[in-house]
């Protein structure tokens, strides 16, 4: 028996009651770009899954279900770096008599459903199931019904449905908090999952950044936070990027993360944000890192309405007030496409140039050419060293990089926040005239 086709065509539920009717054995196969993974079929039970990359190998889920200890689990990965042909991590855990095959399963199960949860959200990729395709070198086996993994992946996606209903976006910034329900209970007590993620919780991490950060799988983090976010423990407050293509923006750019991040901590005294915005690229989910602040027009001398890089009034005083500017840097690492995205809905750039030397303001062609192809975008280049005293005079960066009078270079001391300021205040004022 061979079944393969296009999710966009049958849903995989369909698919699972169709092995299932059949009796078959055998692997289902789901694939989309470079995520994949199999579920596995014995006489039309689901007894194993995985997915690629996978988000919780087995070894640590059975750490954060309390089922063996770091240094159990420190123990087994060496004993199969030692010897390989002693197993997979559960197999050797389960020798090794750190866990039992009642707490082995259960965890199994429990990345079944997380794998079939996940397979269940994709709305498009390709799946083939390959008949008497068994498993090799499996941590454990089980038998889960079919019905029983539909009904709870449907749940479990009703259930995000809600979060997101409630929580608005994963791009929000949670704030812990104390209501009037809380102080009528007179305590409060945290599990063990709570602490996980509350100890993240800073008022500048957005949720997607905290969940990638807690330990959880994405689905019991944002429950979590849901749950902390009905019981009065948390606000969540908008996301600062929201702000992009709103009003006035400058996106910072450079080739060093760290020297672009320390520009805008500088900048606005550490009040900001660090973000994971979600773009579709080549029809995927990636997560782009962005950091960001909003800054008062009035402090650099600007003006909102002169200032202001796309929308109205109303627009900006609805994420963050039509007098302030938002300032943000994505990861260098970004893929282009949402470099571009983020550019073309910013007012200007700042692109940092490290002026060691000649040979290191090499890395700066790239940003450059990329502004260039934008378009006419305001924008000032700012020189900064990372070793030693001496900078790059600025009419030598401008002939190295090929800088007409229409590229301000401005000498910039990150730490410092006069000199940040005037370079931020000079893009504004490109993009007043």
């Amino acid at each position: 028996m061979l079944l393969q086709g296009s999710l966009k065509e049958f849903s995989l539920p369909n698919i699972f009651q169709l092995v299932k009717m059949s009796a078959k054995t055998g692997a289902l196969t789901i694939r989309r770009e470079q995520e994949w993974g199999k579920i596995y079929f014995r006489d039309g039970l689901i007894h194993y899954a995985f997915s690629v990359p996978q988000s919780l190998p087995l070894g640590e889920r059975l750490v954060r279900a309390g089922l063996v200890t770091p240094a159990q689990l420190k123990q087994a990965l060496a004993t199969q770096k030692k010897a390989p042909e002693s197993g997979r991590i559960g197999t050797i855990l389960l020798e090794l008599g750190y866990v039992d095959r009642e707490g082995l399963e259960a965890v199994v199960r429990d990345q079944i459903h997380d794998t079939a949860f996940d397979f269940f959200s994709w709305p498009d990729g390709k799946f083939e199931f390959s008949a008497d395709e068994v498993v090799a070198d499996q941590d454990v086996l089980v038998e889960m019904n079919v019905e029983n993994v539909i009904m709870e992946g449907c749940r479990r996606i009703d259930e995000w449905e809600l979060i997101f209903e409630q929580l608005g976006s994963l791009e929000r910034i949670p704030h812990l908090a104390c209501d009037a329900r809380v102080d009528e209970r007179g305590e409060v007590r945290f599990t063990a999952e709570e602490w996980r993620v509350i100890v993240h919780i800073d008022g500048r991490a957005d949720i997607n950044s905290i969940l990638r950060e807690c330990g959880l799988d994405r689905f019991h983090g944002a429950k979590v936070i849901y749950s902390l976010f009905s019981s009065g423990l948390i606000t969540v407050s908008d996301a600062v990027i929201g702000a992009i293509g709103r009003g006035p923006a400058v996106a910072v750019r450079g080739p060093i993360d760290l020297y672009n991040e320390v520009f805008l901590t500088t900048l606005t005294d550490a009040n900001v944000t660090k973000q994971l915005r979600v773009e579709i690229i080549d029809d995927k989910e990636i997560e782009i890192p962005i950091v960001a602040g909003m800054l008062s027009l009035a402090t650099v001398g600007g003006d909102a309405d002169d200032a202001q890089g796309g929308g109205d009034a109303d627009d900006a005083q609805a994420t963050g007030g039509e007098n302030e500017a938002l300032v943000f840097t994505a990861s260098a690492s970004s893929p282009e496409q949402a470099w571009k995205r983020l550019g073309g809905e910013s007012s200007a750039f700042v692109i940092l140039a490290n002026a060691n030397d000649v040979d290191s303001l090499r890395a700066t062609r790239r940003d450059l050419d990329f502004v260039h192809a934008l378009g006419d975008v305001p924008t000032v280049l700012a020189t900064y060293v990372s070793m030693g005293d001496e900078c790059v005079p600025a009419k030598q960066v401008a002939k190295t990089l090929g800088i007409n009078g229409d590229v301000p270079v401005l000498p910039c001391r990150l730490r410092d926040r006069d000199s940040v300021m005037a370079v931020v205040k000079q893009a504004l004022a490109l993009v007043k005239s």
